[in-house]
């Protein structure tokens, strides 16, 4: 994460700084889920998507646009049934 000042002419979001780059890498990721229970604006959350194989490695660079995007919540597929 790269952390961006947020002025009076260009004011981001309600704190001092925002997150100008923000970005996980899902080949360093573990699943612990210690990033969702300190997240303080509780915007990350785990889903149910587990399958992560890909043909590229920038495939598995989640970027502040694509964590954006909204995920689908209690699919079948998620759940089972």
């Amino acid at each position: 994460m790269i952390a961006g000042e947020n002025t009076e002419d260009h004011r981001i979001s309600e704190g001092e700084r925002y997150a100008e780059v923000y970005e996980i890498h899902m080949l360093r990721c573990i699943f612990c889920g210690y990033c969702v229970e300190a997240c303080p604006t509780e915007a990350l959350g785990m889903t149910g998507e587990y399958e992560m194989a890909s043909f590229s490695r920038e495939a598995q660079l989640y970027a502040k646009e694509r964590l954006l995007e909204a995920t689908p919540i209690n699919t079948p597929a998620m759940t089972g049934d």
